[in-house]
């Protein structure tokens, strides 16, 4: 990567040589704040909506190459945005350059935006050099592009390009370079831009206060957070939403509930990004209360059937240990994605830890596993945290042969590297012999009667399993539960393969 240049505004901000060196790798979407970008709504210049046939008329002239009016180029524009379309982009751009419309601004400066939009910053970057001025909103413009598209250096760049050609920014085009820092990882550089906006005295509205919130709490100056969000003058939900989650991510959930209930106060209506930050509070605070009101709230405001807030209840549930609360609300939900089932399985071996004994720990064990076949019956593939749950539900069964399918069956299907999953899987098999040198530990202790006595009613009780005689079956695992009382080093791998046999977790079938 070409290292940054060293660039100076007004005596105020500088792109120090610790920046120079810094890679470019950052999210794909670091918008940090939640706030949508607003460069089409500075764009807009209310064109009416086109009926179906007009679009295609137009977009028939402009393939066959015919003239076409000016305002027509927009909603094609537009469409291929949407469509994320770099050919009919390109070819737009021909047409528009061919009947003489690149002399409009506004037709080139949103050429620019539908670049950058498509990923395509090289030809984004051409058209913006050929414009023969240039406005705040097309360097805004430009900087959204290189911050979403993963060049953060370049839109702090161009910022300081704007400022040596006379534009001065806006709110918004601060927040951009507020989000390029935080994807920088630059504190130094985002208290600058900071030291900027209080130099010039520019007001703190929500693009700036969410972005100042999302920049401190990134680096947990949670403190900073708060002011900065204090300081905000008029505060959308955006706002709220962005300092919730800040104290979830700084360990302080008791706060982000209080500026809830004062968000509450304030009569701004939560979204279910709001909703979901505070049920994540929740869960960290292990409340099932205050999620159960979380959740007639979020059905109040007709957010019941939103995927995002499901998921969170879901796994907030289970994480509190109301087991068939989540259960309910699982089987209820028409929909279901990955993330769903990802927080089913993470939220069973969460309940591992909360259980109040090793029977119930297993129960939630198996219920993990349970759910991981059901998974891969559905279609849906695993991804990288749904096998690195269920890896860790083997680990703690000590299952090791079924963690070994597993791990198979994600090498087979190219998910993982082999390396991957081997730490559990070597954890497993340390458990594994743990757990064996403990048995016969306790085993000698209880004496050779009382262990052959539980051999012989577990073998007789478990043959009836594969017959799917469920009487059987039951009396087995009453029997195992009492074995957890009396012998606290039974391994429960073998209380896992008596209770669920009629699972078939050994055949490998069920795992390909």
């Amino acid at each position: 990567m070409a290292s940054l240049p060293s660039v100076a505004i007004t005596g105020t901000l500088r792109l120090g040589n610790e920046l120079k060196k810094h890679p470019s790798a950052t999210e794909k979407t670091p918008n940090i704040s939640y706030q949508r970008s607003s460069i089409n709504t500075q764009l807009d210049v209310n064109f009416e909506p086109f009926k179906p046939l007009e679009f295609h008329e137009a977009l028939s002239l402009v393939k066959e190459g015919e003239q076409v009016e000016s305002s027509y180029y927009v909603p094609l524009l537009q469409h291929c945005i949407d469509r994320v379309s770099v050919p009919e982009t390109e070819m737009v751009h021909a047409h528009v350059i061919k009947t003489g419309t690149h002399k409009e601004f506004f037709v080139m400066s949103f050429l620019v935006n539908v670049y950058a939009k498509c990923g395509v910053m090289v030809n984004a970057r051409k058209v913006f050099d050929n414009l023969p001025r240039r406005n705040v909103v097309v360097w805004t413009t430009l900087m959204t592009g290189y911050v979403q598209n993963s060049q953060p250096e370049l839109a702090v760049e161009i910022f300081g390009d704007m400022l040596e050609s006379g534009s001065f920014p806006s709110n918004f085009t601060l927040s951009i370079a507020l989000n390029a820092c935080s994807s920088l990882e630059s504190i130094t550089l985002g208290k600058q831009f900071h030291a900027f906006i209080i130099k010039y005295r520019i007001s703190h509205n929500s693009s700036i206060g969410n972005a100042l919130c999302s920049l401190y709490s990134k680096f947990g100056s949670l403190d900073s957070s708060v002011k900065a969000f204090r300081e905000t003058g008029e505060k959308d939900v955006i706002s709220w939403t962005t300092i919730i989650s800040a104290c979830g991510d700084n360990g302080r959930a008791g706060m982000g509930l209080r500026l809830f209930i004062e968000m509450l106060f304030e009569n701004v209506e939560p979204n279910d990004f709001t909703l979901t930050s505070v049920l994540s509070l929740c869960s960290t605070i292990h409340s099932s209360d205050l999620g159960m009101q979380v959740h007639s709230l979020s059905t109040k405001l007709g957010h019941e059937s939103n995927l995002r807030v499901t998921n969170s209840l879901v796994y907030l549930y289970l994480k509190c240990g109301c087991i068939d609360e989540a259960k309910n609300l699982f089987n209820r939900m028409e929909y279901k994605n990955l993330i769903t089932w990802n927080a089913m399985i993470a939220g069973h071996a969460q309940a591992m830890d909360l259980a109040k004994d090793n029977f119930s720990a297993l129960q939630s064990g198996t219920e993990a596993l349970g759910m991981y076949l059901k998974l891969n019956r559905s279609g849906r593939k695993p991804d990288l945290f749904t096998l690195s749950s269920i890896l860790t539900v083997c680990s703690r069964l000590a299952a090791l042969e079924q963690g070994e399918q597993i791990h198979a069956q994600t090498i087979k299907s190219g998910f993982l590297s082999d390396s991957i999953g081997y730490e559990l899987l070597e954890n497993m098999e340390v458990i594994d012999d743990e757990e064996e040198e403990a048995e016969e530990k306790t085993f000698s202790s209880a004496g050779v009667v009382g262990v052959l006595t539980y051999g012989i009613l577990l073998e007789d009780n478990s043959a009836g399993t594969s017959k799917r005689e469920n009487a059987k079956s039951d009396v087995s695992c009453s029997m195992l539960e009492s074995m957890l009382y009396g012998f606290r080093g039974i391994r429960s791998v073998e209380i896992f393969r008596v209770c669920h046999r009629d699972m078939h977790f050994m055949e490998d079938e069920e795992w390909g």
